[in-house]
């Protein structure tokens, strides 16, 4: 059973990109798949401001617009649309996102994604509407629509697939990792392309990547009777280590990592020595919270809180064992946060988009979550990408403000009695 970790949760609100930015990584990894948001201008400004400066070459999503004739209609008319993307890009699975405003409209997703539908290229329905998901767990949704195209492997053939998606060169870190322990690879979910979906069976090893896939775990368990290994998420050296061990450990094979993850640590004592002591707060945003949080405390700083958007008991159980004494927030209310915020004097703030650049305005150190949802942080290789990642924000603050400053809650935000709420737009 999971351990029973306490944590609390709050006012039930998420302040964290809505579940459509997820299509930033996902159309690059899934090459030959194009995503169509069924939204409104709020959606294309969303995607246009958010993701245009990723963006290199012509990319393989669009939103199909909603204008206010649409919401007369029972069931919009995007036929010509998937026509269009079919002609320009050839896609192998178009992937029929939902927002907000439809699913308020009660439109009908999954009957128009099979109406659309055909053999030769699969539309598939994705709720990431940001009534419901937040900015990573839409990943959920698309590897959920992604199951049944996996072929089914006998009990037989056990091997690895490694689930969440990762960049190329984090994918051939990880093939080549196994490699070198002897465990044998099916391969990943996602794949590259959409006809290299890795057979799943009763024997497969399914490895989670990433943090914020526990309903696809969950679906692969009971719909493929696989086993989902329980171990730390492969983020910094201790991560790494306690991964790979645990995963050899399923095949039978007995490896110790200790010396390797000790080079790791050394490799970045520059960074450890600036975190050590320092103190951290993490506000709610991409649900990588936990493994981050982990990976600091076992730098020496010390977390004042670890806020995420969801916390699964049993997808969760072994980073939670590492944070047991940290206060634990499931969707977080903000205000609070605030207060607290001005009660510790945090070192470094891990917020979201929203809120990082008000928090910097007023001279606290504060970095965007979203950042590590995009960085190669995974794995040995990434190991000193993730340190990078946390301590340049601390080493720009102090080329910027080398003397020091006054505290920022002289400034006025400190609330005048422990109940006041301090509202955003004054940040």
């Amino acid at each position: 059973m999971p351990p029973k970790s306490q944590f609390i949760r709050e006012d039930g609100l998420y302040h964290s990109f809505c579940g459509l930015v997820s299509v930033g990584w996902l159309y690059q990894k899934i090459k030959d798949s194009f995503f169509l948001i069924l939204g409104t201008h709020t959606c294309a400004h969303l995607l246009q401001n958010t993701l245009g400066v990723m963006i290199f070459a012509r990319p393989r999503f669009a939103v199909s617009l909603l204008e206010e004739a649409d919401l007369s209609s029972a069931q919009p008319d995007i036929s010509g649309q998937i026509a269009e993307i079919k002609r320009e890009h050839n896609p192998s699975v178009i992937f029929l996102l939902s927002s907000c405003t439809p699913e308020v409209m009660k439109v009908e997703f999954e009957g128009l994604a099979h109406t659309l539908s055909t053999p030769e290229l699969p539309v598939l329905f994705v709720p990431a509407s940001g009534l419901d998901f937040t900015f990573a767990q839409s990943e959920d949704s698309v590897l959920q629509a992604l199951l049944p195209f996996c072929p089914v492997a006998p009990p037989e053939d056990k091997r690895v697939v490694f689930l969440g998606s990762v960049n190329d060169a984090v994918a051939e870190d990880f093939a080549m990792e196994a490699a070198r322990l002897g465990i044998p690879v099916a391969g990943f979910l996602p794949a590259s392309h959409f006809s290299e979906l890795p057979p799943i069976g009763p024997g497969t090893i399914i490895a989670p990547l990433q943090p914020f896939l526990p309903k696809v775990a969950s679906q692969l368990r009971n719909d493929r009777n696989c086993t989902i290994l329980s171990s730390l998420f492969p983020f910094g050296p201790d991560g790494c280590r306690a991964f790979w061990e645990d995963l050899a450990a399923e095949f039978g094979i007995k490896v110790d990592l200790a010396e390797r993850e000790a080079a790791a640590w050394e490799r970045i004592t520059s960074h450890t020595e600036l975190l050590r002591g320092k103190k951290v707060f993490f506000a709610s945003d991409t649900l990588m919270e936990l493994p981050l949080a982990r990976f600091l405390r076992a730098c020496g700083a010390e977390i004042v809180e670890c806020s995420t958007p969801a916390i699964n008991r049993r997808f969760h159980s072994r980073e939670l064992e590492r944070l047991e004494g940290v206060p634990l927030v499931e969707q977080p209310n903000f205000d609070r946060q605030l207060r607290d915020i001005a009660t510790h004097q945090p070192d470094l703030i891990i917020s979201n988009m929203i809120t990082t650049n008000p928090l910097v305005g007023k001279g606290l150190v504060a970095k965007w979550g979203t950042e590590f949802a995009f960085m190669p942080i995974h794995g040995w290789a990434g190991v000193n990408i993730l340190a990078t990642t946390f301590t340049k924000a601390l080493r720009r603050h102090a080329i910027l403000d080398p003397l020091g400053s006054d505290p920022v809650w002289t400034m006025g935000l400190m609330p005048s009695a422990p109940g006041d709420v301090i509202p955003l737009q004054e940040l």
